[in-house]
């Protein structure tokens, strides 16, 4: 007779949702456990060590996909070892990208507030803060002027037909109510651009970096976003219906009043985000982490309940 671990002391001994393990078997990454006589599921040690494979890889910030792909090539492959090393060695890669997009935001900034400290100290007292932040603005017109070469040089080309701009460093471009729609924007550095209002339909910015960008009211219908760096972007009011946000990290970004009917924000990071008012009716967020999100006056299925780990989100499962 099989012997094992029912559902429920599987998920206490790993600190994971039955929920979660039956997702895990509908992905592959858990194979179908046998019952026993009562029909309950038993889970083997085999399948135990399977789940502390699951869990070890996930925090190395493993995809659920990408521990599936390691686990097809054989747990003892030494394939699957060097895999996980070039795995491992990519998301380390982004965190740098990552850790550079926010110097750049920081110097940025930090020019900003020197000007602002300069001008306060030796400006007249009776100065407004109107006028203030005119002079600031004046003194940042170089760059901005560069911002608008850029802006000029993507739409003239999306006028002439083309789509294609995977890669391109696009930091600080001003493209608010523009047509943009069904373009090509993976791994594309558009850190603090301006997409506000514009339309964006069924694009893609897989792995591109949007952090710090204004993309209030944008149209994102059908867009693929996942993996994509979008920490302290501004999505109030977008449209982001039956979007693809996989593992995106949206950590303390403004998602307020946001559509966001039928995408897929399985295994996102929105730790700290703010999400009070949006729509999330048929939204998959398993895997997600929401720890410390604004989630007042949400629209749901069904009561979302967050915990310190991952999100507790029901599946349809058998």
């Amino acid at each position: 007779m099989t012997t094992g671990l029912l559902i429920g002391q599987l998920a206490s001994k790993f600190g994971v949702s039955p929920q979660a393990i039956r997702y895990y078997e509908q992905l592959g990454l858990l194979k179908q456990p046998e019952r026993n006589r009562s029909g309950y599921r038993l889970y083997t040690t085999a399948a135990q060590n399977r789940l502390q494979i699951i869990r070890s890889a996930q925090n190395f910030g493993l995809s659920l996909h990408e521990i599936k792909e390691l686990l097809d090539l054989g747990e003892h492959s030494k394939d699957a070892q060097q895999r996980m090393q070039q795995m491992v060695a990519h998301h380390v890669e982004e965190l740098d990208q990552q850790l550079a997009e926010l110097n750049h935001s920081r110097q940025q900034l930090g020019r900003r507030f020197e000007q602002l400290q300069q001008l306060s100290t030796v400006g007249p007292q009776s100065q407004s803060l109107l006028k203030l932040l005119q002079t600031i603005e004046e003194h940042s017109h170089a760059d901005l002027e560069g911002d608008e070469d850029i802006s000029r040089s993507i739409l003239a080309k999306y006028a002439a037909g083309e789509r294609h701009f995977a890669g391109m460093k696009l930091i600080g471009a001003k493209l608010s109510g523009t047509l943009l729609s069904h373009s090509n924007f993976n791994r594309a550095e558009l850190m603090l651009a301006s997409l506000n209002e514009t339309a964006l339909e069924q694009c893609t910015f897989r792995e591109a970096y949007l952090s710090g960008a204004d993309m209030i009211g944008a149209y994102l219908k059908q867009a693929d976003l996942s993996h994509a760096v979008l920490i302290g972007t501004d999505l109030s009011e977008t449209t982001l219906t039956d979007a693809s946000l996989i593992g995106s990290n949206l950590g303390g970004a403004c998602l307020c009043e946001a559509d966001l009917r039928g995408a897929n924000l399985s295994e996102a990071i929105l730790m700290g985000a703010n999400l009070q008012g949006a729509d999330l009716r048929g939204v998959n967020l398993f895997g997600s982490n929401l720890i410390d999100a604004n989630l007042d006056d949400v629209i749901v299925d069904e009561p979302i309940v967050v915990d310190t780990s991952t999100v507790s989100y029901p599946q349809p499962v058998p």
